[in-house]
């Protein structure tokens, strides 16, 4: 039996689909990035320190080491040239003594994922295609969020005890991540708090151990940092339940020498039985994953269970999951208990209260998700000739030149056929892109950020959300890329936002609708 053959029976016994559990070694293979030592030297470096002097002092242990330069950072970065505008940019979070440092290697590895070594590019799609439940990284850089960008992110443990998570598609990071610079588990001060609360995270994982099989990619067997979390975990298994584990864990562990991945069986821990998989690729087990069956995608799977348990604590759905009374599901084959459907919602009920309220019936909230998701099956003329005379009056902001495009009256170079529109609609044709941006402190702010000029997807990456959805509008059209800009759209269409966040999200679609349908651009 091959190897492939062999990991896919393995996984064949589990009901749950798998977990990875991701360490640095993914980011050293995929995209060069640095070990542990390897980022402080670079950092050592950029300041001027003596990495053997530090060292020294440290006695050679890493997070002392990175305790000793933080406070270097905290005395010479402010009147250093390397600090640039990142006391601007990054004035929310320079808060404590070790920030600086963290500000700078976060800075550093916001970008680091686009930096995809070619080689490994089939690699990487296979692991993007990968059916698994979620990750759990100790890892800061973005490129795990860039792979899996429908699922959920929880930062630190502070985030994963806070925030509600279903364990499907999520990515815990719980050594932080660089879009929160504070919180990332670098100092020696950092790791003892991050072991005070070791039980807390241990027993949140646990669950995940026991249902699912863990995959650890990109650590070495013998990393001191993931053997106490598994020591944690060990101790909150009865003795006599320890061989239901054997088969849960999977240690992958790489060898440039092997011909041929193999799975074999190990100790860790002494007494904790692992599979182990040696070899010189990740390819065959990202083949395997992605070939699982699965009926409902993970973050589609995710959403559901979200919304059920809106539903359960709320009774309301808020327009997300569509629920029919028992009596009118009709005769169905067998004895279903609990059905669940789910798809384009507004299609299904349009479907349903068409005959009563028309096209005349939408709002301007179905308006925004058609142009989103290109799913509500709207004639285009009717839109612009019987839905906007009504719709559009009162509305200070509304995504048009998709349905005035899909009516045939746009031609080369965006001009428009405007006779029988009605003048509200007139007026909007005219709007560009500037329009949207608004002047003052925003667009001073938006001038302190080069993401801007870079691309929507670098910005996305690079500020926090809200910051995001202020300065969205302001990525010139020629650097937009289009593609980006829907799946981040499609990501936060459903999100729960406060008016003032509702209203810049309503702007970034016009923004997408005037680029992509009204031929008056040329977008990246």
């Amino acid at each position: 039996m091959t190897f492939k053959q062999l990991l896919s029976e393995h996984f064949n016994k589990f009901s749950a689909s798998p977990f990875l559990f991701v360490g640095s070694g993914m980011s050293r293979r995929y995209m060069g990035a640095e070990n542990w030592e390897d980022l402080l030297k670079r950092f050592c470096e950029r300041i001027g320190e003596n990495y053997t002097k530090i060292r020294s002092q440290a006695d050679g242990d890493l997070t002392k080491i990175a305790s000793v330069l933080s406070k270097s950072y905290s005395e010479n970065w402010w009147d250093s040239e390397i600090k640039g505008d990142k006391d601007e940019r990054y004035a929310d979070h320079l808060l404590k003594s070790d920030s600086p440092l963290k500000v700078e290697i976060s800075d550093y590895l916001k970008g680091i994922h686009e930096n995809v070594n070619e080689e490994y590019r089939d690699e990487i799609e296979f692991l993007r295609s990968s059916k698994i439940d979620g990750v759990i990284t100790t890892n800061w850089d973005l490129f795990l969020e860039s792979i899996f960008s429908e699922f959920s992110v929880f930062i630190g443990q502070d985030g994963l005890f806070a925030s509600r998570n279903y364990g499907i598609a999520e990515i815990y990071k719980i050594h932080g991540s660089c879009k929160d610079p504070n919180s990332l588990i670098l100092t020696h001060d950092d790791y003892e708090r991050f072991r005070k609360k070791n039980p807390y995270l241990s027993s949140k994982l646990l669950t995940i151990f026991v249902e699912h099989p863990i995959i650890f990619l990109g650590y070495s067997l013998t990393d001191p940092h993931i053997l106490e979390i598994l020591e944690e975990i060990v101790e909150c298994i009865p003795e006599n339940k320890m061989d239901a584990l054997k088969e849960n864990i999977i240690f992958v562990e790489w060898d440039p020498e092997l011909n041929e991945p193999t799975l074999t069986e190990s100790i860790i821990l002494k007494t904790l039985p692992v599979k182990l998989i040696r070899a010189n690729s990740y390819r065959d087990i990202f083949e395997v994953l992605s070939e699982v069956k699965r009926r409902i995608p993970a973050h589609i799977f995710r959403q559901i269970k979200d919304e059920l348990y809106e539903l359960v604590i709320t009774n309301d759905p808020k327009g997300k999951l569509y629920v029919k009374e028992a009596d009118d599901v009709g005769a169905l084959d067998g004895q279903q208990e609990f059905v669940v459907g789910y798809g384009a919602i507004s299609k299904i009920k349009k479907s349903e209260e068409m005959a009563k309220q028309g096209l005349i019936g939408l709002s301007r909230e179905d308006i925004v998700r058609d142009v989103i998701f290109d799913n509500g099956g709207y004639d285009s003329s009717s839109i612009v000739f019987e839905v906007f005379p009504n719709l559009i009056k009162g509305q200070i902001n509304i995504p048009i030149f998709k349905y005035i495009n899909g009516a045939g009256l746009i031609f080369e170079r965006g001009k428009t056929n405007e006779d029988g529109l009605c003048g509200s609609l007139v007026t909007r044709i005219g709007y560009g892109v500037e329009h949207y941006r608004p002047s003052g402190f925003e667009e001073r702010r938006a001038n302190t950020l080069p993401q801007i000029k870079e691309g929507i997807e670098q910005l996305y990456n690079s500020v926090d959300f809200n910051l995001f959805l202020r300065m969205a509008v302001f990525v010139p059209p020629e650097v937009l890329d289009l593609d980006a800009l829907e799946k981040i759209l499609k990501k936060h269409a459903d999100d729960d936002f406060s008016p003032g966040e509702k209203s810049q999200f309503i702007k970034i679609v016009c923004v997408y609708d005037l680029v992509k349908y009204s031929r008056r651009y040329d977008p990246a």
